[in-house]
């Protein structure tokens, strides 16, 4: 059931735009293996993934009559997909197909072809490709997505909607799972159970009780009941009430135009604990699209405030899913004792010192300016710790906790110094460790220094509030330890830290740098290893974007991508061909160039894919080429220009 508010969008307004499809994309029994606006790098997840048995082949329908409207092919992204414009307005998108039914595939391999590439973005005249309600319109596969499954979304323009409030119909008897409650201290007089760091509970079946003082925000771990195999999916619904104040998220629906980047800031990505939980707050100014509370857009949504002589309140959380099955809750926030709202500092934490010494000091960004820094440097028997800038006489006093020392620091607009911790050792001797050299700021438009070898600005519109940023540079001597580097990239200079890399953001940050390399030369990112970024080049100076924080360096890459042979493969018996022509290629450096990589066939270039997830570049005509021996090429080229090539031959009987 959909409930009291529907979607009640019509075409002309003669049709709801939530009627009932006229069957699901793929025989039944329908799964969902991925729910609507569940996390993913960068976005929210716009639809729904439908199981397919683990294999490819299956059979798509189109759900309701009307014409292709768009046809993309790619290695990346949704792969193969369909975008079909149905009779009564819709656009049913659906993802990561093995193949197209004819006349699409033949139309769609003309113009790879006579292009030879692979990687096309095609918008066929209205009608041309028609089909009624029930007819075959493709196969599922596995293209641009790892494991075989139907990515399936219904937008109406940019929009895109809850699947199961615009039509489509899937069983679902199972309750939403309420897992976890985190909750964040906001400020550098805020505190849970003493301590300035996030406090985690798991959340049971018996109520919970946690002492909480002064402004804290709400971190919940949920998920839909109807989940499986990847413990991602989320309830459409999350509720939080206290204290008259309610605060929710729902995914109802979600612009690809305007609101994909706050997935990053709706979703724990890292910010706060990084379990992916959903953060029920929102900052003055600015409302994510699935955040709803009833406080004016001029106030934070979801601040919990708790002061000295407040009675004991409860904190209910309801979890929901479209089908009306439902999870409820409850956690008592209870003000602590007179004398007890503070940090404890009267316990000793021992900790390991870390393996690398720029891991002592950790760092997130919190609202309007405050920056929470945990310490884990502390020897044995360390008690009392405080942490800050002493130079600029900015302190707090720090709690300890299961990942360190942690304390909250207030920043104005601007300060810059070593950070440092100290504390007193069982014997009252006083103990102390210097830190790294950083500029906190955040300022509207925060930058280095412009005559620097490495400059940055955040325009303001990239901010989704007031946090603090740090920069960590060489500009006073300091030698950086940035993390190391796979082998085939040469280090050329560490150009800084700009931070913290769990910072979520709206649009790009603008770097420059002053060219010191060879033409193989670019700016690098460390995530999962170091990624690049770019090298694109004004002058002697480097003018590149990125959407992440993080350590930056420039990296010379001068290893071609290793080639494999390459060999044939038959595929399954399917109503449509699968023989392939594949070459695995290992690139650690820059990179592959999908568009500058490629096979060429008997002399003649062909439209290939590459296939990321499998490291395979792979020639898939639209049928097998004709008896006899073929000569082939293989060329693989990284984002540096490096160039790989293989040869070889196959023998078609």
């Amino acid at each position: 059931m959909l409930g009291a508010s529907v979607l009640a969008l019509g075409l002309g307004g003669s049709a709801s735009f939530d009627r009932p499809l006229s069957r699901p994309p793929l025989d039944p029994p329908i799964t969902v293996t991925g729910g609507f606006g569940e996390y993913r790098i960068g976005h929210f997840h716009a639809g729904l993934d439908l199981g397919t048995g683990g294999r490819v082949g299956r059979p798509v329908y189109a759900p309701r009559s009307g014409w292709i409207e768009r046809v993309r092919a790619s290695g990346v992204g949704y792969g193969r997909s369909l975008y079909l414009r149905t009779d009564d307005g819709r656009l049913l998108q659906l993802g990561h197909l093995d193949a197209f039914v004819e006349p699409v595939a033949s139309w769609v391999a003309a113009i790879q072809d006579s292009s030879g590439q692979y990687e096309q973005d095609l918008w066929p005249e209205a009608h041309r490709f028609a089909f009624r309600a029930g007819e075959r319109i493709a196969w599922t596969g596995e293209s641009g997505a790892g494991g075989p499954h139907l990515h399936f979304e219904i937008r109406r323009g940019d929009m895109a909607y809850h699947p199961l409030r615009a039509g489509l119909k899937v069983s679902d008897t199972r309750a939403p799972s309420l897992l976890s409650l985190t909750l964040e201290p906001l400020d550098d007089t805020s505190f849970v159970e003493r301590g300035a760091a996030p406090y985690t509970i798991a959340l049971g079946a018996r109520p919970e009780t946690v002492r909480v003082w002064g402004r804290v925000r709400a971190v919940v771990g949920a998920r839909d009941g109807v989940w499986g195999g990847v413990d991602r999916m989320v309830p459409w619904s999350v509720a939080m009430e206290w204290a008259g104040e309610r605060v929710e998220c729902r995914f109802d629906s979600v612009s690809w135009a305007t609101d994909m980047p706050e997935g990053d800031f709706v979703y724990d990505a890292g910010r706060v604990v990084g379990d992916k939980g959903l953060v029920l707050w929102a900052p003055a100014g600015f409302r994510p699209r699935v955040i709803r509370a009833a406080v004016p857009l001029a106030e934070e949504a979801g601040t919990i405030r708790v002061a000295a002589g407040d009675v004991p309140r409860t904190l209910r959380l309801v979890a929901r899913d479209v089908a009306g099955n439902r999870s409820e809750r409850r956690v008592t926030l209870r003000a602590p004792s007179e004398g007890a709202h503070g940090p404890d500092t009267t316990r000793a934490l021992s900790l390991a010192h870390p393996r690398v010494a720029d891991d002592r000091f950790e760092w997130a960004s919190l609202p309007s300016g405050f920056l929470r820094v945990t310490y884990r440097g502390a020897g044995a028997g360390v008690r009392a710790v405080s942490i800050g800038f002493p130079e600029r006489g900015i302190a707090s006093a720090a709690s300890p906790g299961r990942g360190g020392w942690t304390a909250i620091l207030r920043v104005d607009q601007e300060t810059s110094g070593r950070l440092a911790a100290w504390g007193r050792t069982a014997e009252g001797r006083i103990a102390r460790d210097r830190g790294p050299e950083v500029l906190v700021t955040r300022g509207s438009s925060d930058r280095g220094s412009a005559a620097g070898p490495f400059t940055w600005e955040i325009p303001p519109s990239a901010r989704f509030d007031s946090g603090s940023v740090v920069w960590r540079g060489a500009e006073r001597g300091e030698k950086l330890e940035a993390p190391p580097a796979e082998r085939e990239l040469i280090h050329g200079r560490t150009l800084g830290y700009l931070g913290p890399e769990s910072e979520p953001l709206r649009t790009a940050v603008k770097l420059s740098a002053r060219v010191g390399g060879s033409p193989r030369a670019g700016i690098y990112r460390f995530g999962d290893g170091w990624e690049w970024v770019g090298s694109q080049r004004v002058g002697s100076r480097y003018q590149d974007e990125s959407r992440r924080l993080g350590w930056f360096a420039e990296f010379e890459d001068t290893v071609a991508p290793r080639v494999e042979p390459a060999i044939t493969r038959a595929g399954a018996r399917t109503p449509y061909s699968r023989w392939a022509l594949e070459a695995v290629v290992a690139e650690r450096g820059s990179g592959l160039d999908a568009r500058a990589s490629y096979f060429t066939v008997d002399d003649h270039r062909v439209a290939t894919e590459w296939d990321p997830d499998a490291g395979v570049l792979r020639w898939r005509p639209l049928r097998p080429p004709g008896r006899g021996t073929h000569r082939f090429e293989v060329v693989a080229s990284d984002r540096a220009g490096n160039v790989g090539r293989r040869s070889g031959s196959f023998v078609l009987d």
